[in-house]
């Protein structure tokens, strides 16, 4: 497995941001073992007010083929918010390590993540990003703003 010398750059539309700060912080009120690596991320966060560009950065509600821990198979998922998960080989949480991980990456981005379940470091490696999907959620108020500034 390669390892990541410099986290990359993380960009994510305002509306994200904002969502998944407040799933954060409840999972951190909650005692959720994965909420210190997910505001984390988002601390690093730069957000964006429109819609990332087609292909650019993964966000929620996208499809994302990543590799991990450099196998040479491309996995294929869509990114959904944690309220939306359904039981499915198609999505991954957006609050899981793996999600988490993926988040506001670009095509050739590395990072770390530890799986707390297993207690295993992996690296995801964003293959492509796909369109995001549009969902029939009204975007949020922002409340959250520069909270984690």
């Amino acid at each position: 497995m390669g390892a990541v010398r410099k986290l990359a750059p993380i960009t994510l539309p305002t509306y994200d941001f904002d969502r998944l700060v407040a799933f954060g912080l409840a999972a951190y009120q909650r005692g959720d073992p994965d909420a210190d690596f997910h505001l984390s991320k988002l601390e690093r966060a730069v957000t964006l007010a429109a819609p990332p560009p087609l292909g650019g950065v993964v966000a929620v509600t996208c499809r994302v083929s990543y590799r991990l821990d450099d196998e040479p198979t491309v996995r294929a998922r869509r990114l959904v918010y944690p309220s939306r998960v359904i039981a499915s080989e198609e999505e991954i949480s957006a609050a899981s390590p793996l999600g988490v991980a993926m988040l506001g990456l670009r095509r050739g981005d590395r990072m770390p993540f530890r799986d707390n379940t297993t207690g295993r470091e992996h690296v995801v490696e964003i293959a492509d990003v796909g369109p995001t999907r549009c969902t029939d959620d009204a975007v949020p108020p922002r409340p959250f703003d520069r909270l984690l500034r």
